[in-house]
């Protein structure tokens, strides 16, 4: 019963939160869905493997107000899984990740969460969050979070991705080479036909450049680097960088 009663509220305060790999069965293949701008730009692809065939871009345009809501990927053929779950109900699926600069990742969060029209989600409301957050106040609180305790957003994409000591995903791209990644990409997908894709991707198509600038100055940039160390080794300067 307490068990029961602690996992209400904990998919309250942190809804979802290790729910990460969505999995489409017709195609047999996972998407590890650890950062909201790889989400978006690969979008048009999720929504065909999903069995959603109406949304795709037009060649060589990207406007980030065109996106279409997420909720309509869930009418299709897809599943929302744990690490646990996936390797359990699906242990050969070939698993995709698409990782992202720390900085840009939190620079995104901090623009469309602490600074978005709609009002802090209940999650950062209650860890005290607030809107009149500077960059570096706003880096200072994450910092302060432990990635068991931490929003999906800014929980480190080494720990998302990781089970019990072992690495899930197969194959790892980064968001940073999108242009010469994305073919990789759309070959583990076996799509026959693939969607019309946004042909480049910069960070500034998702978050101003103003926010951009102030994450990239010393002090923030320096308090990110210490606390994704694990991300920057791990994707940028280790072994899975190379992929």
């Amino acid at each position: 019963m307490l068990t029961r009663v602690y996992s209400l509220i904990d998919r309250r305060h942190r809804p979802l939160r290790n729910h990460v790999y969505l999995v489409f069965p017709d195609f047999n293949i996972a998407y590890a869905r650890v950062n909201e701008t790889a989400f978006k730009l690969l979008e048009p692809v999720l929504l065909k493997l999903a069995g959603i065939h109406d949304i795709s871009p037009c060649p060589g345009h990207f406007d980030r107000e065109e996106l279409v809501s997420e909720t309509k990927l869930f009418h299709g053929n897809v599943e929302l899984l744990t690490a646990r779950e996936l390797k359990r109900r699906y242990p050969d699926i070939k698993t995709v990740a698409w990782v992202q600069n720390p900085l840009h990742r939190l620079a995104y969060c901090y623009e469309k969460i602490i600074k978005g029209a709609g009002g802090l989600p209940y999650y950062y409301g209650e860890r005290r969050f607030s809107p009149d957050m500077t960059p570096e106040d706003f880096v200072s609180q994450v910092a302060a979070i432990s990635d068991l305790e931490a929003d999906n957003l800014f929980r480190s994409q080494w720990t998302a991705l990781t089970h019990k000591g072992q690495f899930i995903p197969d194959l790892v791209l980064q968001v940073e080479q999108y242009d010469c990644a994305l073919s990789d990409f759309l070959t583990a997908t076996q799509l026959d036909c693939p969607p019309d894709m946004p042909e480049r991707f910069s960070p500034s198509d998702f978050v101003s450049s103003e926010t951009l600038n102030a994450f990239s100055s010393d002090p923030v940039s320096a308090r990110i680097a210490k606390r994704y160390r694990n991300d920057y080794q791990a994707f940028y300067e280790g072994r899975l960088a190379a992929q």
